[in-house]
């Protein structure tokens, strides 16, 4: 009898262990997610400002930090040898296929993306971008079979409304220089980006439910390597062709900053963006889609205030309504996962194990 306590003390100190464990990579995963999230839109929308104009470019700093990942899996690899434990490239050809396709759709998304933010203000695009929530249920759904409830359908209908003031009120923001066609082309550009990654999440997601092994830090970087690795090649081909590469000195020494705070703003856009998507694959990967979109839904308060503060954008009524809209969107999904996790009644194997 000591003995049956004693191991199942010892289980629950182990499920307790691994627990807290998986609590603290998701905690780090959104800490990076914050930090690229808030600070990489901000500069690759200061490289427009201040007179940049190479939308493919900007598009390639979203993922092309991905070298960055070498470190972590060098790391790992590291540790691994010296405790003996089997090293090498865990992910398999069918692995390797959907990181492609991914990264291609990756790439697409951070063109759509870059192309809107050109024309939009950072307020505009936060907001637009945060309907990815609603994307991200509905393609949740219909990918990876995750339940789709009356609050879901709240939270979708909230965040269209949103996205519907700030269109019918785009004259009051439009930026200097920026044409109504230009403005609306911006507008339409960023929401489909914000459709494409809803849709991008769950199918990591359902990678990672595929994936045929188990989900380890180590698969998940060579994963995240991959992904950002063929997204980056996607965005590479369009900037050979256009002689992007060339004219990145020309246009640093034309740059409004100067050109040692040109290849700033470059190189730390990169950089923040990279731990965007390291933050972001890693909550999927540690969690699920629905609490990358939540999370990411629940920084644009963030990213409103940054973009008042450090770009003076204004903060008027509609936007102020949009935002509100979107809140009460995030607060209804949110509260409805946490029904569905925490208030569903315990399972027979949970009750006999209370009992016990």
């Amino acid at each position: 009898m000591e003995n049956s306590h004693g191991s199942n003390n010892e289980t629950t100190e182990n499920q307790k262990s691994k627990t807290l464990k998986a609590m603290f990579l998701v905690l780090m995963n959104c800490v990076l997610m914050t930090i690229g999230q808030v600070g990489g839109p901000l500069l690759l929308r200061i490289y427009y400002l201040h007179g940049g104009k190479r939308k493919w470019l900007n598009a390639w700093l979203l993922t092309s930090g991905f070298p960055i990942l070498i470190l972590p899996i060098a790391f790992s690899y590291l540790r691994a040898q010296a405790k003996g434990q089997a090293t090498g490239l865990l992910v398999t050809p069918k692995l390797v296929a959907a990181s492609a396709i991914l990264g291609l759709l990756l790439g697409l998304d951070g063109y759509l993306y870059s192309f809107g933010l050109s024309y939009l203000p950072i307020s505009v695009s936060s907001l637009l971008g945060s309907t990815q929530l609603a994307f991200t249920a509905i393609f949740a759904l219909l990918v990876v079979r995750h339940k789709f409830t009356h609050y879901s359908v709240n939270a979708v209908v909230l965040m269209t409304f949103g996205s519907v003031v700030l269109g019918l009120h785009m004259n009051g923001d439009r930026p200097s220089g920026v044409s109504d066609g230009k403005y609306l082309l911006g507008f339409l550009m960023t929401l489909a980006a914000a459709a494409l990654h809803g849709f991008i999440m769950p199918a990591l997601e359902y990678t990672h439910l595929k994936a045929g092994m188990p989900i380890t830090f180590d698969l998940v970087m060579q994963i995240q390597f991959l992904i950002s690795m063929f997204a980056t090649l996607f965005c590479t081909i369009p900037m050979i062709i256009n002689k992007d590469f060339q004219a990145i000195s020309k246009e640093a020494g034309e740059y409004g900053l100067g050109e040692t705070k040109y290849y700033m703003v470059i190189v730390f856009a990169a950089v923040a963006m990279q731990l965007l998507i390291i933050g972001s694959i890693g909550v999927i990967f540690c969690s699920t889609s629905l609490l990358g979109g939540l999370v990411s839904s629940l920084l644009v308060p963030v990213q409103q205030v940054f973009a008042v503060v450090f770009l003076h954008e204004r903060f008027n009524a509609d936007k102020g309504m949009a935002l509100s809209l979107c809140l009460w969107g995030f607060a209804s999904y949110f509260y409805g996962e946490y029904r569905a996790t925490y208030k569903k009644p315990p399972s027979k194997q949970e009750s006999e194990v209370e009992t016990i």
